[in-house]
């Protein structure tokens, strides 16, 4: 077994300002880490609360380091400066990581040359620590084009060689928001190698007060990072080429964000700039909805309903094709509720939602193209223990007998474990599935990870 002298040296950075109850969470779960080779470093950047006194308690243990209030990407690259490891990764003062995080991690680094970040799933939770959703990230063949479009790697995810940041530069201290989003582009671009464990390996916490409630600042941090990507001068043709996806869709997001917090004027302005750079979906509502609709169910959302009755309350005029999909927009509003309930044990919550949804819009049943792919989703990305068995609770409110939904949602599952290295689930996973659906024994794709799930554990597996 190796050694910490043996191991390469992982250096954690963590900045704080005035969050002792929660950063003393966090350092529990850093403490907690499997990888013996850890040097854990907190940054203060000027808190005024009890902080630097507490942390005298970690003496040892932890290195502090304390500076005057300068800001969340100022106190990262002064960690930076004063780190040691090879290997680098940063956490946020409320956020939380799993005991094999790190392991898992700098094992992949040291196995393939060739990879310079990884990153992972994650756990979205609210600020008391209840969780709200999975986030699984899989392999993605066009991560450039798909990181410049949103950034889906959380900021606490990657563990990051450190002689990449001495090529690409450290954290860009002039932006108030959206540095970690920066950095990963800069990496990219510069054609670092990106690899991912697709599974949740820590959690991020959504705060009421966190940065991102400052629209403002948060609008223009994401419009700057847009601009400096789609200005680079060395940007690959089909990364270019995404530029109209990428502005309607942060337009959106940030429209989104404006309705979540009752900024109405945000809103309707980003909501029409989404739709100028974007002018297909006037003609095409059926592309946009399902996009409303995952904003209305952001996990930083808690009233999806409410959220939907806001939008179209303070509609602009330029969005007003959209009037007559209310009740559609709606009634998934009140089902994504419902989901959330179900998964949390609120049954009772649950079956009025439910019902409500079906009241909205009675024929949100007849379309099962668009409600099959959407429980499915849902089943595999809510923080449920058992997908399949979830799915089914979910299918006795409504008046629909699909054994479908169910095949789909038990190969999600396989697949979940396969992809996280978990090849004892796999077999049995799979089978469920053929018995639900058995139209999925033409599909190649549980053939092989159900021959590949045995190979990987050998003879003696016991289905």
């Amino acid at each position: 077994m190796n050694s910490a002298h043996t191991l390469p040296l992982v250096s954690l950075i963590i900045p704080t300002y005035n969050r002792w109850a929660l950063l003393r969470q966090t350092l529990a779960s850093v403490l907690a880490q499997t990888y013996p080779a850890l040097e854990i470093i907190v940054v203060d950047d000027g808190s005024t609360d009890e902080t630097m006194t507490r942390l005298t308690e970690y003496a040892g243990r932890v290195t502090v380091i304390q500076q005057s209030h300068q800001g969340v990407a100022a106190a990262r690259n002064q960690g930076i400066r004063r780190a040691q490891g090879v290997y680098l990764t940063f956490l946020d003062d409320d956020d939380l990581i799993e005991p094999t995080k790190i392991a898992r991690q700098a094992e992949l680094l040291q196995s393939q040359p060739d990879v310079s970040l990884v990153h992972c799933g994650y756990y979205l939770s609210d600020k008391e620590g209840r969780l709200r959703d999975k986030v699984w990230l899989w392999p993605q063949a066009d991560l450039l084009r798909q990181l410049a479009c949103h950034n889906f790697i959380w900021s606490g995810a990657p563990l990051i060689r450190r002689e990449c940041l001495a090529a690409v530069g450290l954290f860009a201290e002039q932006l108030t928001n959206a540095q970690d989003w920066d950095l990963w582009l800069r990496l990219a671009l510069a054609g670092y190698g990106f690899a991912v464990i697709p599974e949740p390996l820590g959690t991020y916490r959504l705060q009421s007060d966190s940065m991102v409630t400052n629209l403002t600042r948060l609008e223009g941090a994401i419009l700057t990072v847009l601009e400096r990507t789609f200005n680079h001068p060395a940007l690959p043709e089909p990364v270019a080429a995404a530029k109209p996806e990428a502005y309607s869709g942060m337009h959106l997001w940030l429209g989104g964000r404006g309705y979540a917090t009752g900024q109405w004027e945000f809103g309707q302005r980003h909501l029409v700039q989404a739709l100028q750079a974007q002018p297909a979906w006037r003609g095409q509502p059926e592309t946009l909805l399902p996009l409303l609709r995952g904003h209305a169910l952001d996990a930083r959302v808690t009233d999806p309903p409410q959220f939907i009755t806001d939008l179209f309350a303070h509609l602009p005029d330029e969005a007003e094709f959209l009037r007559p999909h209310y009740p559609w927009l709606l009634a998934y509003a009140q089902l994504g509720l419902a989901l959330r309930y179900q998964a949390s044990g609120n049954i009772t919550e649950a079956g009025t939602e439910f019902a409500a949804a079906l009241q909205t819009y009675p024929a949100l049943t007849h379309h099962l193209d668009d409600l099959a792919p959407f429980l499915t989703q849902y089943a595999l990305s809510l923080p449920v223990d058992e997908p399949v068995r979830f799915a089914a609770a979910v299918l006795s409110h409504l008046p629909i007998s699909s054994p479908s939904i169910l095949g789909d949602v038990a190969l999600g599952w396989a697949f979940q474990a396969y992809y996280a290295g978990e090849m004892r689930f796999v077999p049995r996973r799979v089978l469920m599935a053929w018995r639900y659906q058995p139209a999925l024994l033409k599909n190649r794709g549980s053939w092989a990870i159900f021959l590949k799930s045995f190979r990987r554990q050998g003879s003696g597996y016991a289905i």
